[in-house]
This record gives structure tokens, sequence and C-alpha cells, in this order.
């Protein structure tokens, strides 16, 4: 009995054998996507969550897909699936983590990075009970936390200051927009001569930003970036009107 692996009395290679070599060398097939990682976590509601990373050079491509249980006995099923170029997002990735901090875990989208340690990302609501998502923030910045009931975005704007956001967070599940930009606080270090760092707090009125105080003790930490020695809205200079 010839095995199937075997070359025929006439020296040619048996069909699978062609087969499977033209799959090999076939460019932009599925055998092309070099699987980059796998990510697995479980919410607080016993709901387990799969990142799946995989990336396809030949098809210029970066591919996650989110799959979701909703409870430890129950299969896998694909939630969420996000592409991106490689091309034009050399820096993308991306990962599972509790950004709002609701317990439950949220998709973080890289899609690219500065030169500094700001990126460009976006945030997706994962709802496995109700096996829905959503895009929840996107935005540049360092970090993304809650604070006092606040969801609030912290960026180096140069060298030595740094821009926090402070955002209302949503009761209801939906996206964050710019109507829910609160306050503005604008931390800048001991430069210019002066010895002492200065923080700024503003917020937006009509199409202006005016002068504003904290709603929350809490959040004044976010002047604290250089120090507590700060001065907190110092009086403006006639070219800083």
């Amino acid at each position: 009995m010839r095995m199937c692996c075997q070359a025929s009395d006439s020296g040619r290679l048996p069909v699978p054998i062609l087969l499977l070599t033209a799959l090999l060398l076939l460019p932009g097939s599925a055998l092309a996507a070099e699987p980059a990682g796998v990510e697995e976590k479980r919410n607080p509601d016993g709901s387990r969550l799969r990142l799946t990373e995989q990336i396809d050079p030949t098809g210029d491509r970066r591919v996650f897909r989110i799959d979701v249980s909703p409870a430890a006995s129950a299969p896998y099923t694909t939630l969420l699936q996000r592409s991106q170029m490689l091309s034009e997002h050399p820096s993308g990735g991306g990962r599972l983590d509790d950004m709002d901090g609701n317990g439950q875990l949220e998709f973080v989208e890289r899609v690219f990075c500065g030169a500094g340690p700001n990126c460009w990302y976006r945030i997706h609501k994962l709802m496995p009970q109700q096996h829905k998502a959503y895009l929840f923030f996107e935005g540049g910045f360092f970090l993304f936390r809650p604070i006092a009931g606040y969801l609030v975005t912290s960026g180096r704007s140069s060298c030595c200051s740094w821009t926090h956001q402070i955002y209302r967070a949503p009761a209801k599940p939906r996206g964050i927009t710019e109507q829910d930009l609160l306050y503005s606080v604008y931390l800048k270090g001991p430069i210019d001569g002066s010895a002492t760092p200065t923080c700024r707090i503003s917020r937006p009125a009509n199409e202006e930003w005016e002068q504003a105080n904290l709603p929350n003790p809490k959040l004044l930490m976010l002047c604290e970036g250089y120090g507590s020695d700060v001065v907190i809205n110092p009086e403006q200079t006639e070219g800083e009107r």
C-alpha cells in the first residue's frame, strides 16, 4: 500500500502534497498570519474575555479579536474585531484593562504613539452579558484613570508641563464626547526663572475658557506633579489673558 506522502512510481508528487505546497506559497493566505499573543482575563461577574492578536505581514494587517464567555461553562463567541494597517500603525497594539475603575474590563486599542510618553487610544466598552461593544473614549494621553467619580486623562504637553482633562463619567452606557469635558488642568514645572510650579484650572464657557476651582479636593492631586509646593491659579499677565 502506497503512503500518502511518498512519491508515485512516476516520480511525481501526489495531489495532497501539491495542494499543501501551493497553500504555503500562496501570498496573503491565512497561513501567513503570525499569532502575536493571546491574553485571557476574567471579570468580577464571572464572564471571561480572550484577546487574540494576529500579525499578517503579507496583508499589512494587525488583527485583534475579542472573544467572550458569559460564564465559566459557556463557550467563547466573538464580541469585537478590530484591524490596523501595519504600515500606518507600526506602534499599534491592544490590551484588556479596567480603565474606568468599575471592575469590568475594556479593550484598549493603541493606535499610534508620539515621541514622548503620549499615545492615541481607542477604549472600547465590552458588555459580555449583553454581547455588545461600543467606543467609549478616543484621544491622546499617557494616563486614563478615575478620580473622585470623574474620568481623567493626563498627557505631557512639553518637556516640563502636563495637561489633565477631567470628564464627566456617563451614567448610562454611551461614549464620552467633548460635551463631557468639564475642566482642564495645566501644570507647569519650575522653569522660566520660577522656582515654584504653577497650576491653572479652567473650564469651558461657551466658546472660551474661564478660570475655575475644582469641585473635589481629591482632584487637586493633579496639581502636585512637581511636588505639593505649587501656586494654583496664579494671576495672569497681560500676555496670558
